[in-house]
């Protein structure tokens, strides 16, 4: 008797064994080790750390490849150009200055103009749409429409075809991604916010230096149609960027905003005067950005006797290498060095106003080179501007208040190389427009130093609540990392 029970209580742990061993990995293979959808449905409480990095990844990606083709249509702009021309019976070359009805270089100018001016105009709506929607729907969205756009324009045969492909609705896929990447990056980022987005804005650049030599190779072999067809293709790569996008842990109940209520909200935030006075004078400076970026090659090739299509091409890459550079600096000196970052900007403002001042001296291709190298070092602007918002009106407004300045940067940036195009035709010249768009700039930057008397309208309440939020986020945040190693370690 006593070998039997001795015997049935030896079975029993074993029976017991088995029954764990039949329960227990199941549950801890999903609890412990969830699958990489699981993982990316779930939301995250990471901030400054963890996938907050992974997210800025994910957008330095897609501004790598959104920024950089739309950078690029100066590329696409002469097989454009070439093409239209020879079906409409005109000669119009890149160097032309006809001012005639049948010139086809301001029509096909819209073309890019229009995508461009979409990107920002559609700002705050797209804002709107990803608090209601979320991040990752709107991007992986945008790089769809932004595909089919491209292939679209590949088939096009007139003009108001190809507005409608590119410039419509290929500008509004990329408005439903390059807002994003800049806009919804605060959440993530406390500490290092600015330095996070001046890693984006560094994809822009590198993407320039990267795509741009590739498109023109393949215009250049394969004709203009097929570099249409490689730019909607190459932006799919952009739905696996847009995948990696985690929602941010609600700490408690939202109300989704609509449309209405972000417009509602767009006008309370004009109630910041001092923010609302920056959204104005930053406007007035954004209307010289694009004029290097699109019309610097055209310039180099038509004005100096000594430099073919190659060399033209480098100053855009100048541009680029020391943008990238500028962009992370100006976002450690932000982030850890300045205290005032508004002053920053002033100077980065006041810098570029100078530089487009002195484009009437620039008589040798050297001369260019520093223009070039003075034009990066300025657009670290960029990244300053995007965190300007937040200081000004607080964490509750940021979101809403960096749409508004998107959609009135946007208009007068857009309208600046329409306005350099006319110019070149009309005087065969960039000479005034860039001293015009030099000056402009540096009136925004003196303009700025009325944010002494402006201080006083500092909004005070929503930065206090502001704060008083940021601390109560960050004591949750903390107390969930302390139950999520409790659980992990039972």
């Amino acid at each position: 008797m006593a070998r039997s029970n001795t015997t049935d209580s030896s079975t029993r742990p074993n029976s017991d064994q088995q029954e764990r061993k039949l329960e227990l990995p199941e549950g801890d293979h999903f609890q412990c080790k969830p699958s990489v959808f699981k993982l990316l449905m779930q939301p995250t409480n990471s901030v400054d750390t963890g996938w907050s990095w992974v997210i800025c990844f994910a957008c330095v990606c897609a501004s790598f490849i959104m920024e950089g083709l739309l950078s690029g249509f100066g590329v696409l702009y002469v097989g454009l150009l070439g093409f239209y021309s020879a079906t409409n019976g005109t000669s119009d070359t890149i160097c032309s200055t006809s001012n005639s009805s049948t010139s086809m270089s301001g029509e096909i100018a819209w073309i890019g103009n229009l995508a461009t001016l979409l990107s920002f105009l559609l700002g705050p709506i797209i804002a709107s749409l990803a608090s209601r929607w979320g991040v990752r729907p709107l991007f992986i969205s945008g790089a769809v429409v932004f595909s089919a756009g491209m292939f679209l324009t590949a088939v096009t045969n007139e003009i108001w075809q190809a507005i409608l492909a590119y410039g419509l609705m290929a500008g509004f896929g990329s408005s439903m991604i390059i807002t994003p990447c800049y806009g919804c990056l605060a959440p993530y980022f406390r500490k290092r916010a600015a330095l996070a987005l001046g890693l984006v804005r560094s994809g822009s650049w590198i993407g320039n230096i990267a795509l741009v030599p590739i498109t023109t190779l393949i215009r250049d072999t394969y004709g203009w149609r097929s570099q249409c067809v490689f730019m909607g293709g190459i932006s799919l790569l952009m739905i696996f960027a847009g995948a990696l996008y985690r929602p941010r842990s609600p700490l408690a109940p939202t109300k989704k905003s609509s449309i209405k209520d972000v417009v509602c909200s767009s006008f309370i935030t004009q109630r910041h005067v001092r923010f609302t006075v920056w959204v104005w004078l930053l406007s007035l400076h954004s209307f010289y950005y694009y004029l290097s970026l699109f019309h610097l090659v055209r310039h180099a090739e038509c004005k100096l006797d000594d430099v073919d299509h190659t060399s033209a091409t480098l100053l855009l890459v100048y541009i680029a290498v020391v943008a990238v550079i500028a962009d992370v600096i100006a976002g450690i000196l932000q982030d850890k060095l300045l205290s005032n970052k508004l002053l920053l900007l002033q100077f980065l403002i006041f810098l570029g106003g100078v530089n487009n001042m002195s484009f009437p001296f620039l008589t040798t291709y050297s001369h260019l080179v520093v223009f070039a190298v003075i034009t990066g070092v300025a657009a670290a602007y960029l990244p300053v501007t995007c965190v300007i918002p937040q200081v000004l009106v607080g964490k509750k407004d940021a979101v809403n208040a960096f749409g508004i300045y998107v959609l009135s940067s946007g208009i007068t940036s857009s309208l600046g190389g329409p306005a350099a195009g006319w110019y070149y035709d009309r005087y065969g010249s960039y000479d005034g427009i860039f001293v015009i768009s030099g000056g402009m700039s540096v009136l925004s930057s003196m303009l700025m130093f009325s944010d002494i008397y402006l201080k006083k309208y500092a909004v005070t309440a929503d930065d206090d609540d502001t704060v008083e939020a940021s601390r109560a986020d960050g004591e949750v945040s903390r107390a969930q990392d302390v139950i999520t190693s409790m659980e992990s370690s039972v």
